[in-house]
């Protein structure tokens, strides 16, 4: 495999408990907790605006409780910060009891900034002789800062993608023909679909599991079915992991959901269809390799739903490659998937996106479908030009500079909301 694609594959797919945002702020808690001297007294918090927008109303694992609160103080009793954004699956069953009551004793202030960095997150955790200050910044487990009792015990620059770990030089024709020609052997991708796979068969009602089972005895699958099955892996395993249930997830470029509906879409289509694992693999490989190529285009933290519209144009793509499609098929796939939802909107994190995901799953599998016979929206039209890596910087522009507005705007109604 190329080793470029291999370390973008090794930093951009991690292990999580939870929503990423609140995980992220449980990990600072939890790191600013150990080094502090005497009993813990008080949390503050100062959040950028998009790490708030998406951490105030997503489920906590385990407790299945809504709160930045929440996350902060478990991450600051559990004290195991070498887990990183998996710190909450430390949660016991005694702490869930007892969360609420840390909470009476144990003050937890919470605000956000108008802080320039998307991705920003600073908990200070004081006792009567102590204090202790943890900066996250420029992605979810970097911390770029620790200071104790006013003395800087850690400093570095916020995290940036380097040339190791980024698509400089590349265009999606690369990406395609490094997947598609079998120069990606990643046995870990199978490993990861069967982490998420697990989310989404759990959540599966015996209605839906009686449904997977008449499918599978059928010699061939109409596409309302192929996009049918995406949507229900996709949607079951999120709404496991936005509800708060215990299931590690598997995330990409920084988001679980990613994670879900770039593996999980397309391990449905190859279930459905039988493919063989080898089939399996370079189509999941195809998968997240886009869905991180176009996130790399977005700032970290979205304003539209980057999740669906980056995860649906890498399943997208590989099902057009499951289906028989090249490279003009899987670029046509992508197309379609940024020409009709691209905008969509995130409102935060919180269990109604699994419905957003799950929508994008099946977007994403009539998109690859459509490609393949030849009936994807043809270039030219709105913002789809004929050059699939000027359309991919384009859905980039257009959040981080086009919807800063927007983004404004539902911040302010969700923080009325939450008052």
């Amino acid at each position: 495999m190329d080793e470029k694609i291999r370390s973008i594959l090794e930093n951009e797919i991690k292990m999580t408990m939870g929503c990423t945002d609140p995980g992220a702020i449980a990990f600072a808690a939890s790191q600013a907790a150990v080094l502090l001297d005497g009993a813990l007294k008080g949390i503050d918090i100062i959040l950028s605006k998009n790490i708030y927008k998406n951490a105030v109303y997503v489920g906590i694992p385990v407790i299945k409780k809504i709160g930045i609160e929440y996350a902060a103080i478990l991450g600051a009793v559990i004290k195991k910060p070498e887990l990183k954004l998996a710190v909450l699956s430390e949660v016991t069953l005694d702490m869930q009891n007892e969360v609420s009551g840390y909470l009476e004793c144990i003050p937890v202030k919470v605000a956000y900034s108008d802080i320039d960095e998307p991705l920003y997150i600073s908990v200070t955790c004081s006792s009567d002789i102590s204090c202790v200050n943890v900066v996250i910044k420029g992605d979810y487990d970097w911390i770029c800062h620790i200071e104790k009792d006013n003395e800087i015990l850690y400093h570095s620059e916020p995290k940036k993608i380097s040339e190791k770990y980024s698509y400089e030089g590349w265009n999606f024709r690369n990406l395609f023909y490094s997947a598609a020609k079998g120069q990606i052997d990643d046995e870990n991708i199978i490993r990861y679909e069967a982490v998420n796979k697990k989310a989404a068969m759990a959540a599966m009602s015996e209605e839906n599991e009686i449904y997977l089972q008449g499918l599978s005895r059928l010699a061939s699958v109409s596409v309302n079915d192929l996009a049918n099955v995406a949507r229900l892996y996709v949607l079951n395993a999120s709404r496991m992991r936005m509800s708060g249930e215990r299931f590690p997830i598997v995330s990409v470029a920084g988001s679980g959901n990613l994670g879900i509906l770039s593996i999980l879409a397309v391990s449905a289509v190859c279930d459905a269809l039988k493919k063989t694992a080898k089939e399996r693999q370079t189509a999941i490989c195809l998968s997240v390799l886009t869905a991180i190529y176009l996130k790399s285009n977005m700032n970290r933290l979205t304003v539209m739903c980057g999740t669906a519209v980056a995860g649906a144009a890498g399943a997208a793509a590989a099902t057009a490659y499951l289906l028989g499609g090249g490279l003009e098929e899987a670029e046509n796939a992508i197309n379609t998937v940024i020409g009709s939802i691209g905008g969509m909107l995130c409102d935060g994190a919180k269990e109604s996106c699994a419905l957003k995901v799950g929508f994008a799953a099946e977007c994403a599998v009539i998109s690859g479908n459509m490609a393949v016979n030849k009936t994807g929206i043809r270039t030219g039209s709105g913002i789809i030009t004929d050059n699939i890596d000027e359309n991919i910087r384009n859905i980039g522009l257009i959040n981080n500079l086009g919807m800063k507005e927007a983004d404004n705007i539902m911040l302010e109604i969700l923080s009325t909301q939450k008052k």
